[in-house]
């Protein structure tokens, strides 16, 4: 059994807990950090209106102001930054911000808590482009080294939020803030989560994967079984529609051994009469033999030849009767060699072992059923045989050679008057093709696609069992092969096979 189940249920077992572990920690990650976005920043919205409610009139509107009135102003110059940015620190230190920005809506930084931020141009920033459009835009990002506090801490993740502020009579966008929140502690517990989570995973996957590891290990020791019983059972579906095909052959086998037998025994029947001809002329010559030899040397030897003249009157023997006497024993002898190959054949023909796996030349095969299956084919159907050089192959030749009796058969069963059946073989690269091509008469289309099925027949009912393409099939697939039909009604019909010349199938193993 080539296919290795619980090899392959392994494989896909392991790959798909891979694929759906992975899946299921990036969603449970994209999940979490989005939630943690989210509420954080409904978080920085919440600071910046804490921020705006206690610093923005008082100290952020007037640098705006300034800014917008001035063409160039040097905003780290401007004599309240220093109270500004007291307050603002004062008001960061009992907060989750770890830095603010103010900027206007050029994209110049009016202030930082980072003091020598201020002046910087943000204009082609993504975030402040779209907080100047009325948009909050939010991100996570890392910072490996960050000033906070005019401190500077490392390795910190943030959540930076670019937010934009009102003027709170007019309604429009007057500024954009810019606030990081430290979020590091949420990170390190969503990781925390995530390993308990993924821990949690492998555990449930390895349970059901033992589960499903047990089911299919005794899975696989059922369709063991099933293939074993599967393979008997189609041994002895195809023995006895080999036998049911043997029973079609007894009248031509009988045929066939009955002609040479019958003058066989016409000549030896015939060669007996001839060879008691031929007695009274042997005791006459044998007593003639005795004489000549008790005869003393250099003697004349005188002969009485009344009695012999009386017994041999009307006796004629002459080499034409000994010359047809060996014709007829020759005729005899030839007759018996006839059966001898018709008998040989015929064994290697009806072999019952049927497991047997062995290097075979399918030239000498077919010669073999080709010469069985005369004595079953009309006389008005011509076998003509093309066979071209093949290698020897590793195959079951018994189930080979009912494949092809099969086949012959159908071929001639096809032809209703006269016609021929030619079988041809040829090596193609790694392939070995049988070609069974018949001139008969075509099989219907709405026939054609049931061929193969179990138990379909076009005989009348007691002729056929609907066994035999269905077997052939069967035969050729367990040999790693294709069997393919072509036919056109009225013009006959080809039924390839094509076998690899390396068996990726032992039969009957």
């Amino acid at each position: 059994m080539h296919f290795r189940l619980v090899r392959y249920v392994t494989l896909t077992s392991l790959a798909f807990f891979l694929v759906a572990g992975g899946a299921l920690a990036y969603f449970y990650r994209s999940l979490s950090i989005d939630n943690m976005l989210h509420l954080q920043e409904s978080s920085n919205v919440n600071l910046t209106r804490v921020f705006a409610n206690n610093l923005w009139s008082s100290h952020f509107l007037p640098l705006l102001q300034e800014a917008v009135a001035t063409a160039a102003p040097d905003l780290g110059k401007n004599s309240r930054l220093q109270e500004i940015h007291r307050d603002t620190l004062e008001l960061m230190r009992g907060s989750s911000a770890y830095k603010i920005k103010v900027y206007d809506l050029r994209g110049r930084t009016i202030y930082s808590s980072e003091l020598q931020q201020i002046g910087e141009d943000k204009s082609d920033n993504a975030g402040f482009l779209g907080a100047a459009q009325g948009i909050t835009k939010t991100e996570l990002v890392h910072k490996e080294k960050f000033s906070a506090f005019e401190n500077v801490v490392e390795n910190r993740d943030l959540i930076q939020s670019y937010i934009p502020q009102y003027d709170p009579k007019s309604g429009t966008i007057v500024g954009v803030f810019e606030i990081y929140s430290d979020v590091t502690p949420f990170l390190a517990t969503i990781r925390s989560t995530e390993q308990l989570l993924a821990a949690v995973v492998v555990l449930a996957f390895s349970a059901l994967y033992l589960g499903l590891f047990v089911i299919v290990r005794s899975a696989e020791r059922i369709l063991k079984t099933q293939h074993r019983e599967r393979d008997l059972a189609l041994q002895q579906l195809a023995q006895s529609e080999k036998i049911a095909s043997l029973g079609q052959l007894v009248a031509g086998v009988s045929h066939q051994l009955n002609t040479p037998l019958g003058f066989s025994v016409s000549n030896v029947t015939l060669a007996i009469e001839a060879t008691r001809s031929f007695l009274l002329p042997l005791r006459v010559a044998d007593r003639l033999a005795v004489q000549v030899r008790n005869a003393p040397p250099a003697e004349r030897l005188m002969l009485n030849t009344a009695d012999a003249q009386s017994q041999l009157s009307g006796i004629t023997v002459s080499d034409k009767d000994g010359e047809m006497v060996i014709e007829m024993l020759g005729d005899v002898l030839q007759g018996l060699e006839q059966m001898r190959e018709l008998v040989e054949n015929l064994r290697d023909f009806t072999r019952l072992d049927r497991t047997k796996v062995v290097d075979a030349n399918l030239n000498a095969s077919l010669r073999t059923v080709v010469y069985v299956a005369k004595s079953a084919i009309p006389m008005r159907v011509q076998i003509v045989e093309e066979y071209g050089a093949l290698p020897a192959i590793e195959c079951n030749p018994s189930q080979l050679n009912q494949v092809f009796l099969n086949l012959i058969t159908n071929a001639a069963q096809a032809i209703p008057g006269e016609g021929s059946i030619t079988i041809r073989t040829a090596q193609e690269s790694d392939r070995i093709r049988i070609d069974v091509i018949d001139t008969g008469a075509g099989i219907p289309s709405d026939v054609l696609p049931h061929i193969f099925d179990s138990y379909f027949t076009t005989k009348p009912k007691g002729e056929g069992t609907g066994l035999g393409l269905p077997i052939t099939r069967d035969i050729v697939h367990s040999h790693g092969g294709e069997i393919a039909v072509e036919t056109a009604e009225g013009h006959g019909t080809t039924f390839t096979i094509t076998l690899p010349l390396i068996s990726r199938t032992a039969p009957g193993n």
